[in-house]
Parts: C-alpha cells; sequence; structure tokens
C-alpha cells in the first residue's frame, strides 16, 4: 500500500486494516523492498502527491524514478492498481508534473478502483485508457469506532469556547484553496444574530494563511478559529459541539470529511459536484444536502430548519468495510490479460454497495 499510514488521513489505515482482516498481507510501501522481493499488488493512493516538487528538475527526476520503479514491477507481473480519489492534483505542484503525469501513470496501472460509479466514468473519460482496464466500484469507508466517544454536546462546547445554546456549524479538515473556506467565512458572516457560531477547525497550508483567515473574521466573536492540526482524541469534541457540518469545496470527485461527518451523525451541506450527488443517494437528502451555484446565507439559514436531530443515526451500511475489501480483493484478482474492457462492478447506477458476501472481524 501507498502509503498505508498517514497520520493526517484515517483513511488510509482503515482500508489497510479491512484488507488485512479479510486475510490479505498488506506492506507499508518501500522502495528497498520492492527492487529486494516480489510484491503481488501496489495500491497506489494519490499518485500524484509522491511525485510532485517545487521544481522543474525535482518533477522529472520524482517522475523518472517512479515510472522505471513501476516498469520493474510490471516485468515481475506486479498488478500495479490506481485509487482514483481524484483525477488531479489539488493543491499547486510545478508545470512539469502536471503535464507528465497524465502521459504515463494511467498507463502505467493495471486496475483502476473508483469510489463511487460517477468517480469512475469521470475517470475514463479523463484518461480514456483507462476503459480498457480491469475496474472496481468500491465505496468510501465510514469512520465509525475510529475515534473516542463524542462528549455531550454542552461539554464540547465548553472545551471549544462555544455559546451554550447557538446554532453552531462545523468546516472540518485541512484548510486548502479548494474547500473555499474564505467564502466560508464572508457568508456566515452576512448572517443576522446572535445564536448562530461557525467553527473553522484544521490546519491551512498550499496558499491558505492563519493570518489572512483571522483578518476575515475581523472580530466577530461568533466564528473560532482552531488553525492546527487535530488530533484524532479531539475530533469528537469538535463534531460533538457541532449540530451541522458545511463542505462549500470549489472543485471536489470524493471526499472523506462528508463520511466523516456523516460517521458522526452531523448532517452535511455541500455543492452538487463529483461523486456527491451519488453518495446523497445512498445516505438521503437529509443527511447529504446539496446546492447548486456558489454557497450563500440562505444555504446556510436554512440548515437551522432541516438538520436532523442529533440522537437520531445516519445509514452508512453502504459503507460498510467488510465490503470494501471484498470487493477489493475481487478485483486484485482481476486478470488484465482476460478482462480488458470488462464493465466496472458493481453495474450500473442500479447496483447495490449494501451486499457484504464474507463478515470478518468487527471493525
Amino acid at each position: 500500500m501507498f502509503p498505508k499510514h498517514d497520520p493526517g488521513n484515517p483513511f488510509v489505515r482503515r482500508f489497510a486494516a479491512s484488507l488485512e482482516r479479510a486475510g490479505a498481507t498488506v506492506d507499508d510501501f518501500s522502495y528497498v523492498r520492492a527492487l529486494r522481493r516480489r510484491y503481488d499488488v501496489l495500491h497506489v493512493h494519490w499518485p500524484d502527491s509522491h511525485l510532485t516538487s517545487a521544481s522543474w528538475w525535482g518533477s522529472l527526476v520524482k517522475h523518472l524514478r517512479f515510472a522505471a520503479l513501476i516498469g520493474w514491477l510490471r516485468l515481475r507481473r506486479t498488478r500495479v492498481v490506481w485509487m482514483t480519489h481524484n483525477l488531479s492534483a489539488h493543491d499547486q505542484c510545478h508545470w512539469l508534473s502536471r503535464r507528465l503525469f497524465p502521459l504515463w501513470f494511467p498507463r502505467a496501472c493495471t486496475h483502476v478502483v473508483a469510489l463511487t460509479q460517477s468517480g469512475l466514468e469521470s475517470a475514463r473519460e479523463r484518461y480514456p485508457v483507462l476503459a480498457g482496464k480491469p475496474s472496481a466500484v468500491v465505496p468510501h469507508g465510514h469512520y465509525r469506532h475510529e475515534y473516542p466517544a463524542v462528549p455531550a454536546r454542552d461539554a464540547a462546547r465548553r472545551r471549544l469556547g462555544v455559546p451554550p445554546d447557538s446554532f453552531t456549524l462545523l468546516f472540518f479538515g485541512n484548510v486548502r484553496r479548494y474547500k473555499n473556506v474564505p467564502h466560508l467565512i464572508e457568508v456566515f458572516r452576512q448572517l443576522p444574530g446572535r445564536d448562530l457560531h461557525l467553527i473553522v477547525a484544521g490546519q491551512p497550508g498550499h496558499g491558505i494563511s492563519a493570518e489572512a483567515l483571522s483578518a476575515l473574521r475581523d472580530g466577530d466573536d461568533r466564528v473560532t478559529l482552531r488553525l492546527e492540526f487535530i488530533q484524532d482524541a479531539d475530533v469528537p469534541t469538535y463534531f460533538g459541539a457541532a449540530d451541522a457540518t458545511v463542505l462549500p469545496f470549489d472543485s471536489i470527485l470524493n471526499s472523506g470529511s462528508v463520511l466523516l461527518a456523516l460517521s458522526f451523525n452531523r448532517v452535511v451541506l455541500a455543492p452538487r459536484l463529483g461523486a456527491l450527488p451519488e453518495i446523497q443517494q445512498r445516505v438521503g437528502a437529509q443527511w447529504l444536502q446539496l446546492y447548486d451555484g456558489a454557497l450563500t446565507a440562505e444555504h446556510l439559514q436554512a440548515l437551522r430548519t432541516s438538520a436532523p436531530p442529533i440522537e437520531i443515526e445516519a445509514d452508512l451500511s453502504a459503507f460498510d468495510w467488510n465490503s470494501v475489501a471484498d470487493r477489493t480483493l475481487e478485483l486484485y484478482r482481476a486478470d488484465p490479460a482476460t478482462t480488458q474492457g470488462a464493465p466496472a462492478r458493481p453495474r450500473g447506477e442500479g447496483a447495490s454497495y449494501e451486499k457484504v458476501r464474507k463478515q470478518y472481524s468487527k471493525p
């Protein structure tokens, strides 16, 4: 798995753990290990992130090194699986890296995993060569049982300094340009009333500074900024304090942040982009509320009357980790020589994510 562990993203460790519970042996990828011994499968998350450099020569070296490695693995009949979390890098990288990636990596991988059917179709549209490779739709697993218990609302709000009786909105996750957090702060500040609160929790980076976000707040004490990496032990406190989650992306294919909020039974407001409409079909419009165009104050205001009570649990059976492992291992076993051009599984929009053919130990 490349990578198997990521301190900033629990998805990768939960994904690897689900495969291990199903009987696979999963190593954290190493160039040395790949050269000395044989892998059956190299499963790559976010390949563009392993190729990013600020300079042209750094980009070229990283691409040549990774391409040579994959060529070596292919000679040894290793299956190279690309999980298409996104179709292009969210964060800025050198133009040469952006140009090189579509020229070789989609051709070099042998198998493709998408998190939704629409995501697979988008990947094939962007990179037509993928249509001839074995592929599967494997849903993004949920995050239940990953974090400590959620504290009582009053306790969570006292810890964060949030008024106990306010209707509280939460943005949670790394603060990047495409997540449109400055616009969220500006729109929230248009709302009248002292009984509203906004929490922005996450580490800024890649062109977004804590100073700029603080300036946007401009003394409005209805906005709480926790602009830092949030430790796992503290994550439940933020969702415990929130009535709803707002994720105003300006571009997105898939979102772990949506599944994280739903795992804490918090309604999510997000744009109608990428795979989010398909996720909405699985969880219901009362849990994932989508808007068209730009986020407005009216969208935020509407959450006050449409958010489900916090004691109700979202149905996330479509995102069960046993099913994730089952579908992934099935794809690993697909022979590229005999399945070229085969349709993705599940087939079609009406296919069920809920089918779990095997039961492994409880996550």
